[in-house]
């Protein structure tokens, strides 16, 4: 495995500054935002960004119900991976800080050792660590994203600049792929089809992708 940085052992104390730009970046990025969009959207938006956050749902979910409420795609796509660029940087600048938490601590702890048994059932993933990584953030799998992200970053011994390269990159091409996939979808639906029948369909096709996802992680996990 590599070891290149371990953070938060070099002696490099947590300042305020480090704690609050990733919570200015959002604000301001929403600030922005609330030019571009209805009181309503920006508002469904900022829910949604909030809801990323919190495990269990992620863009698979927040994207579709998202572009069904009429927020474009493309913007849809770029808070979500501005957030786990947000996300990212913030890991990165105070992982000691996120251990000290109460409640917190313990889960980044048990993401850390999630991490390391994701990635010994992947050894694809840390042979190719920079682009295994990338992957990592893209695709959805079970847990990931920017937080988890970068506690795998650490598990691989990567340096900060490394992580939030991966993490940055990982959640832009995710984001805006799953975000065209459902833009697609949108306009194959008739116009007069309405929202819950466009639901349905979002549905179906998810839960198929989840059968799908399942039984795939079932066999390799028999195969190994």
């Amino acid at each position: 495995m590599r070891q290149i940085d371990v953070w938060g052992d070099d002696g490099d104390e947590t300042s305020w500054l480090k704690v609050s730009v990733p919570f200015l970046l959002c604000g301001l990025f929403l600030a922005v935002v609330w030019f571009f969009l209805p009181a309503e959207q920006w508002l469904l938006l900022l829910g949604m960004m909030v809801a990323y956050i919190v495990p269990p749902l992620g863009r698979e979910t927040i994207i579709p119900v998202c572009i069904l409420c009429g927020i474009p795609w493309w913007l849809t796509a770029f808070a979500l991976a501005f957030l786990d660029f947000a996300g990212g940087l913030f890991m990165a600048w105070n992982f000691p800080l996120v251990l000290r938490i109460p409640h917190i601590g313990p889960r980044v702890s048990r993401f850390t050792e999630a991490g390391r048994t994701f990635l010994d059932r992947r050894p694809w993933l840390e042979r190719l660590y920079f682009v295994g990584l990338v992957a990592f953030v893209a695709l959805p799998f079970d847990g990931s994203g920017s937080i988890v992200g970068s506690v795998v970053g650490r598990v691989l011994g990567m340096t900060k600049t490394e992580v939030i390269s991966c993490i940055t990159i990982g959640g832009f091409i995710g984001s805006f792929a799953i975000a065209l996939g459902i833009d697609y979808v949108v306009n194959l639906i008739p116009p007069g089809a309405g929202f819950w029948v466009s639901l349905a369909v979002f549905l179906l096709i998810g839960a198929a992708l989840l059968v799908t996802y399942r039984s795939y992680s079932r066999r390799a996990e028999t195969g190994a």
